[in-house]
């Protein structure tokens, strides 16, 4: 088994995924979490597929992406070739692409571009019949159904979630996933709308920034959600693409300051869609994202009907695993959910993993806050993060360089917690007799719940005890 990266990696699961073995070997090469895209899965696949992957592996997150308020083309059974010229309507015709959205021909104008697919096929309207709008093909392209539609000059009032997410959502909590992945997000209160639906569930939000929208609103969006997805393929076609590095950058800062996990996303090693090996631009994409920062780096289709899965992951995590040689801890500032002790305790620590040397910092942590504060600084150790929830341990197997192990019960007496938390540790083969490790645990002082505390211990004096 491989050395796994520092930074997560997310892979999309479909029909190239599928096979036990294929899923195995992802696992085993450095898939973390696994991502089922719910506009083109139905619930028997999204149970199915956690099933499975459960089967396999407990510890493996789960994530349920939405389809979510955008136009998409349907009624598509056959791959076309969109080429010279094209037809498109909201209503079925022969020889005529059809699309999800209603008001087409009365909203758009003549000279209106129409970008498909993420913008790989592109026209031109040229005239408006009926309800047919007839188009002038700029960029020609293979077209599947389902596949996106941007009309960036349209301010188009979709809902966030459809009649099919919803679904999609209340199998995703019954199977036990870990993320919602929500797509086109635009405000808070899209994401206050999904709270509403997943009700009590302790399932995490990802909210995709993926249109103009999103972007004006990032802050009040990163305020009210769990976690941000830069979903670049859309994002580079409702804003001006030279834009996307620039937000990419903004985007990780302001989460990391927050204590949120960011994930990139879309095309990272698109080229391995048919190629054993990906191009130098996608290794440096790859690159520049984990010298960002960013706590996850993502697969889509390379994973979900690509050619190359498993040699798709094995690039992601060696390109990761060697940028992160070269990385130095990066403390930031900013208040976390945490309180505001807990968040200078983290800091404090990684600067003592600094100038003492620490094998790993080991948190102690039922509700997953410390975590989220110590991560963000990207120590250059290992962060093993220490819970009695299984849950808990897929949600903070999205944060960079954690590690969680699982303790079925935390003994109620300190010095046994101690030594059972290193004893954990230790057992897994991760730490030496001579090493020289943090932990940062909850108050010693009953009813003290924003206090923690830090202690530098000698792993051998533990387990001598």
């Amino acid at each position: 088994m491989i050395t796994k990266s520092k930074t997560k990696i997310i892979a999309t699961i479909g029909p190239a995924s599928w096979d036990n073995e294929i899923l195995s070997q992802m696992i085993n090469n450095g898939m973390r979490i696994a991502r089922i895209n719910a506009s083109f899965a139905d619930p028997e696949e999204l149970t199915r597929v956690a099933t499975q992957i459960r089967t396999i592996s407990p510890r493996i997150s789960l994530m349920i992406d939405t389809q979510g308020g955008k136009i998409r083309v349907i009624n598509i059974h056959n791959d076309i070739e969109v080429k010279n010229s094209a037809k498109l309507s909201s209503n079925e015709y022969p020889g005529v692409i059809q699309i999800s959205y209603k008001t087409l021909a009365e909203d758009i104008k003549i000279g209106d571009k129409i970008l498909i697919d993420d913008g790989n096929i592109e026209l031109v309207t040229e005239s408006i019949n009926n309800d047919i709008v007839e188009c002038k093909v700029i960029q020609e392209g293979i077209l599947k159904s389902n596949k996106t539609v941007a009309i960036p000059s349209l301010n188009l009032h979709l809902p966030v979630l459809t009649e099919r997410d919803k679904i999609g959502i209340r199998s995703a909590i019954e199977n036990k996933y870990d993320f919602i992945s929500l797509s086109f997000v635009k405000n808070k209160e899209d994401i206050k709308e999904v709270r509403n639906i997943i009700g009590n569930s302790n399932i995490k939000i990802i909210s995709k920034i993926e249109n103009k929208e999103g972007v004006d609103n990032f802050d009040e969006i990163l305020s009210e959600t769990d976690g941000i997805m830069i979903a670049r393929g859309d994002l580079a076609v409702e804003t001006p693409y030279e834009k996307v590095p620039i937000l990419q950058k903004q985007f990780i800062y302001k989460c990391r300051a927050v204590g949120k996990p960011v994930i990139v996303a879309t095309q990272m090693l698109e080229s391995m869609r048919e190629n054993i090996k990906p191009t130098r631009a996608e290794i440096s994409d790859v690159s520049n994202a984990v010298m960002d920062g960013t706590d996850a780096i993502m697969l889509s289709a390379e994973t979900s009907t690509g050619k190359h899965p498993v040699e798709s992951v094995i690039t992601m995590n060696t390109i990761a695993s060697e940028t992160e040689k070269y990385m130095q801890t990066t403390k930031i500032y900013g208040h976390t959910d945490a309180s505001d002790e807990v968040d200078e305790i983290c800091r404090n620590t990684c600067d003592i993993s600094e100038s003492i040397s620490l094998k790993g910092i080991v948190v102690i942590s039922k509700t997953g806050r410390t975590v989220a504060s110590i991560s963000r600084h990207r120590p250059n150790i290992p962060i093993w993060s220490i819970s009695n929830s299984i849950e808990r341990i897929r949600q903070d197997n999205i944060f960079f360089g954690v590690n969680t192990y699982f303790m079925r019960e935390f003994p109620q007496d300190r010095d046994l917690l101690i030594d059972a938390v290193v004893d954990t540790v230790y057992s897994h083969g991760d730490l030496d007799l001579s090493d020289k490790i943090a932990i940062i645990s909850g108050s010693s002082i009953r009813h003290n719940s924003t206090d923690a505390t830090l202690e530098i211990v000698n792993v051998k004096d533990v387990l001598s005890r």
